[in-house]
């Protein structure tokens, strides 16, 4: 899965417009997928977890996103984006949040007992 999302964004570099989330999904998806590798089977298992840790922290950071763009804060070039913009949030920005989020927790997760599969058996 990660491998070929990894190619999306190899593919979506070849437009000026995909470069945002070309070079996101490009260099964040084989270390996701190395990730996944290491520890997927410990992510499946405490699934709930693992979706609260990602997930709460990702809306998070949306929502500031989203009102920093809208108060002129920060501005996201159009010439590099698709110019999806889901709730007022460029695609690029939230998958950017998401790709860092899981990062981080996965990333957090290699290190903690319940990634290793006897640790997980007494959790």
């Amino acid at each position: 899965f990660w491998l070929l999302i990894a190619v999306v964004g190899a593919v979506l570099l070849t437009t000026e417009p995909g470069t945002y989330l070309g070079l996101i999904l490009a260099w964040a998806a084989p270390v996701l997928a190395g990730q996944w590798f290491l520890a997927g089977d410990a992510f499946l298992r405490h699934r709930r977890l693992f979706f609260l840790a990602v997930a709460v922290p990702t809306l998070y950071l949306w929502v500031a996103d989203a009102i920093a763009i809208r108060l002129g804060i920060w501005h996201i070039a159009e010439a590099t984006t698709l110019g999806w913009r889901p709730v007022g949030l460029p695609v690029e920005e939230a998958t950017f949040f998401l790709v860092t989020n899981l990062l981080v927790v996965q990333g957090l997760w290699l290190f903690l007992p319940l990634s290793q599969p006897h640790a997980a058996r007494h959790a």
